[in-house]
């Protein structure tokens, strides 16, 4: 079975990777991985042969905290004791005056004699040990388990420097010696250092989790429910599906659902990254996080806990974060003899300047200073601090990774294959042209709406909803409705037969005409719907699936990056071509079937091809498994989103771009710590051994430790920049979010007003663009300079409207 454990207590690489060889050691332990940055376990045993106690024991053995993993994502981070800050100061309170009896005659302070100041080095010394002793039982523990980690390494070399110096001060006392050099000012300043490095590198750490948190904290405590017409607010723990949970302005949704009752304005920037408000009523879909901005709901509690989209996001990075790139693998196989080999070097250094010196505390300095200045630290940490602040990142621009091998990949992407339905284009049919032949125009809409009225084919919505947004109010009522499968609807109004369909519907009325009619836009990949009586064609409606507004912006973008562009698509050759030649893609593959798009990825990748596919349907899964990093938008199919590397959280293909560069930033981010890891350990231990001494470049133990500390925040702090990318794309973004505005306006009940309205805000200087809903009663502008809101408020008033808000 496979099982998840938190441990808590690991300070660098060594400890996971010496977790990782204890625990592996236990009979019947297939696979152990330990991550030091997710602070868990996952452990592949046979449960008959060994138990889940057994492997929390030998964890606690080591000196480590074990327990079974809580899978309550949404739980809030527990805020951490400052115990490593509190040690650190009740250290320094010992460690100056210490510093003053040990090193205040260098620079002539007043001094007691040797004997006594000797003692009060050693009680000062002894105290910072005491207050510090953390470090000695975990080093200790694990030195004896055959897991040595860095507690180890200070542990030898603080205990090693106090010892030297006690025997010393013994000696001192019973007058065997006259002077001695002490080291109990290293003692305590090696501790010391050491404490504060890891207090500054914890709080480091616990940023690079701080984009989690921030969506966690979304959830609020309680929530306000109706139970039998009664409202009462219980615990968000207790939301039960099918409850009815009403959400006001300014809260956030607690769960995913549908609205029954009321309209609101929804922020879901939280989950997707969309800063721009959308407008959701009855029977829409909403999410948990998302947040009212104005308005009232009431939601249909469907999915709660771990069901929700949120829960799944929060677990996906979590995993992500915890999860191990390729680049860490050598990283921790060095972790995982650093600490022996180092003890090994320190011992060899002793005995070296021992034996050419004569001189014991000189050598006992050189082997204490490379014992502290060693550090696993930096090379442990080099890789998943990276891995967790990109993680983190990537979810708040809705970019989720699954685990960190795909966060490496995308880095060496050269292809992209796009599917084209809700990928390039928005997924479903939109009447994109409307002509009229004969008849008035309103009364033909009218008739239109009237017969589709009856059908939920999805050309019969789109026309519905293009007519309804033109006209207010349809009272026509059609009779003998009929629908003939593969042609379209009849029916009939004021005893006169109307035809609503293709060209096989229509009994040859105008045949010539409706070919080329037919012929002209199916060459733009559009199907063509005619409304025709007994003689005569009325009006067209050309449709097609649009491209996304973002799709062009997305796929200028992937050729500026010299990336080979795709599209795979099921439809025809016409209406791929047509696509294709819109959005600017030169190679297309029409009529694809699931297997065809799986062998189009194959044959891309033969030819040296690193293959991200881009898909959202069921007919992508086997593409996207076949690719070398598979994407998934997130408004697709669970199959498919099961079957990608990565998800694009809000559907936007602008984020492919976004995916790739910080796949870049990170594993550019992880080769610098890594580098500076090993750099460090190669450079500092050669000095601290005094392999330099002829050049007068030498260490002392207590530079030495501070080196060390410095050189884990260094890792640390350098991963903390990827949270700050993007954060120029973002300023643009809302630059143009604040160059848009959205009008709500009374008065308008027909066409003549909707150009009314448009005619008076494309007459405001400032106006570059100009869309009006009729159904909605609203006006969206689009701005090339700053235009205050009175301004398009007395454009519509003076026009004869109301203008009720502006957003």
């Amino acid at each position: 079975m496979k099982e998840k454990f938190s441990v808590t207590g690991m300070t660098c690489a060594a400890c996971s990777a010496g977790i990782e060889r204890a625990v592996s050691r236990l009979d019947g332990v297939e696979k152990v991985s330990v991550s030091l940055m997710g602070e868990c376990m996952t452990v592949e045993y046979n449960a008959q042969t060994l138990s889940r106690e057994k492997i929390i024991q030998t964890v606690v053995e080591l000196g480590y905290g074990a327990d079974k993993y809580d899978e309550n994502v949404l739980k809030e981070r527990k805020p951490q004791p400052d115990r490593l800050k509190k040690r650190f100061f009740a250290s320094l309170l010992f460690l100056l005056p210490l510093m003053y009896f040990s090193m205040g005659g260098m620079i002539g302070l007043p001094q007691p004699n040797e004997l006594i100041g000797t003692t009060l080095q050693m009680i000062f010394a002894l105290a910072v040990i005491i207050i510090d002793f953390k470090f000695f039982t975990s080093g200790t523990k694990a030195l004896f388990k055959r897991v040595p980690n860095m507690d180890t390494l200070v542990a030898m070399g603080s205990g090693v420097s106090f010892v030297y110096s006690f025997v010393f001060t013994i000696l001192l006392y019973c007058g065997k010696l006259e002077h001695a050099h002490m080291f109990y000012e290293s003692a305590a300043m090696i501790l010391t250092l050491v404490t504060l490095g890891k207090w500054l590198e914890e709080k480091s750490k616990r940023k690079t989790g701080d984009e989690i948190e921030k969506l966690i904290k979304l959830m609020p405590n309680t929530v306000t429910v109706e139970r039998n017409g009664q409202q009462s607010t219980i615990a968000f723990s207790e939301i039960a599906v099918g409850d009815v949970l009403i959400v006001k302005q300014g809260e956030y949704v607690p769960v995913d659902g549908k609205i029954i009752e009321g309209h609101a304005f929804l922020d879901r920037a939280a989950i997707t990254g969309e800063s721009m408000p959308i407008e959701a009523g009855e029977g829409d879909v909403v999410t948990g996080a998302d947040i009212v901005k104005s308005g009232f709901i009431k939601i249909l509690a469907e999915k709660v806990g771990a069901e929700t989209t949120l829960s799944r996001i929060v677990k996906m990075v979590k995993d992500a974060g915890a999860s191990k790139a390729p680049l860490q693998k050598i990283a921790d196989k060095i972790a995982g003899i650093f600490v022996p080999t180092v003890t090994l070097i320190a011992l060899f250094t002793f005995v070296i300047w021992l034996a050419v010196t004569k001189d014991l505390p000189k050598a006992a300095n050189y082997a204490i200073s490379v014992l502290v200045i060693s550090c696993p630290c930096s090379l442990g940490l080099a890789t998943p601090v990276a891995v967790m602040a990109a993680t983190g990142k990537g979810m708040s621009l809705g970019i989720l990774y699954k685990d960190a091998e795909a966060l490496q990949k995308a880095k060496d992407i050269n292809c992209v294959l796009l599917d084209k339905t809700a990928t390039l284009t928005i997924g479903k049919p939109t009447v994109t042209d409307f002509e009229l032949l004969n008849g008035e125009e309103e009364d033909i809409l009218k008739i239109a709406q009237a017969i589709e009225s009856h059908s939920n084919h999805p050309i019969a919505e789109c026309v519905r909803d293009f007519v309804l947004e033109k006209i207010e109010q349809n009272n026509y009522l059609v009779e003998e409705y009929s629908y003939e499968i593969g042609k379209g609807a009849k029916a009939k109004f004021q005893d006169r037969s109307y035809y609503l369909g293709n060209r096989r519907l229509l009994n040859k009325i105008e045949d010539k005409k409706t070919f080329e009619i037919e012929k002209r836009y199916s060459l733009q990949g559009k199907t063509v719907v005619f409304l025709a009586n007994d003689k005569e064609i009325l009006a067209f409606f050309a449709i097609a699936d649009t491209l996304k507004k973002e799709s062009l912006f997305a796929i200028s973008e992937l050729k500026n990056r010299k990336i080979r562009l795709g599209m795979l698509t099921g439809d025809n050759e016409n209406v791929a071509q047509a696509i294709a030649k819109e959005v600017g893609i030169d190679d297309y593959f029409a009529e694809a079937l699931p297997e065809d798009k799986a062998q189009a990825v194959e044959r891309v990748r033969s030819v040296g091809g690193f293959v991200a596919m881009v898909g959202d349907g069921i007919n992508d899964s086997p593409a996207l498994k076949a690719a070398d990093v598979g994407v998934a938008m997130g408004n697709g199919t669970d199959i498919a989103i099961e079957s990608a590397d990565i998800v694009l959280s809000r559907g936007d293909l602008r984020l492919v771009s976004k995916m790739i560069d910080l796949s870049k930033a990170t594993v550019r981010n992880i080769h610098q710590n890594l580098f500076w890891a090993f750099f460090y350990n190669c450079v500092a231990i050669p000095v601290a051994a005094g392999v330099f001494a002829f050049a007068g470049l030498t260490l002392n133990p207590m530079i030495g430790a501070a080196c060390m500390s410095l050189s884990s925040l260094f890792v640390v702090t350098n991963a903390l920049r990827l949270t700050r990318f993007g954060r120029e794309n973002k300023n643009e973004e809302m630059k143009e979010n604040e160059m848009k505005k959205t009008l709500k306006i009374e008065g308008m009940m027909c066409q003549h007003c909707v150009a009314h309205v448009t005619k008076a805000l494309q007459g405001v200087n400032g106006v570059s663009f100009v869309e009006v809903n009729l159904k909605k009663k609203i006006a969206v502008v689009e701005l090339s300079e700053n235009v205050e809101d009175s301004v398009l408020t007395a454009a519509i008033t003076e026009a004869g409207y109301e203008v009720k808000k502006i957003s």
